[in-house]
């Protein structure tokens, strides 16, 4: 009678396999790898703007500015991107912890991709002691592709009102 006893654990367990997956998946977004990426805009070059899922990090959507002019949110675990005009930029991110005032400066040329990162880690990093604050940093192109393929895929940033 042992068989009887045990008889729904083999349906059980296949149903809880096949729903796992969808359990585990992140909420909302699109994964990068597998979004319809819109080409650059003639004459444009793009920024990427991306933000890991640091389970350690303070939680918030900082504004991210380029030469002092809001242009998007950082979203945690997210990208999403800014064609912009070429030019020199410094990119800045809101603080919320001790102000770093670091700028990360960067020449964006026409038909080129950038990648930045927000990142959450100790102030000291970026030159003030105490604390941990929110800072942007360069990525490589190859590391930053890498990366883009991760995360959850916004489209294009629209500046904060």
């Amino acid at each position: 009678m042992r068989i009887a006893k045990y008889h729904l654990i083999v349906p059980i367990m296949l149903g809880a396999s096949l729903l796992a997956p969808a359990a585990c998946a992140p909420p909302g977004g699109v994964p990068s790898a597998q979004a319809q990426i819109p080409a650059i805009a003639p004459g444009m070059a793009r920024v990427w703007l991306m933000r890991d899922n640091d389970p350690e990090e303070a939680f918030g959507t900082p504004v991210i500015y380029a030469n002092g002019q809001p242009i998007a949110r950082s979203e945690p675990g997210a990208a999403s991107y800014r064609d912009m005009p070429p030019g020199t930029y410094r990119f800045t991110v809101q603080s919320y912890g001790l102000p770093t005032g670091y700028k990360d400066k960067v020449q964006l040329a026409p038909g080129t991709q950038t990648y930045l990162e927000i990142q959450w880690g100790p102030s000291w990093l970026e030159g003030v002691a105490g604390g941990y604050t929110f800072y942007v940093r360069t990525l490589s192109g190859q590391l930053g592709q890498a990366y883009l393929g991760s995360m959850r895929y916004l489209g294009a940033a629209q500046a904060p009102s």
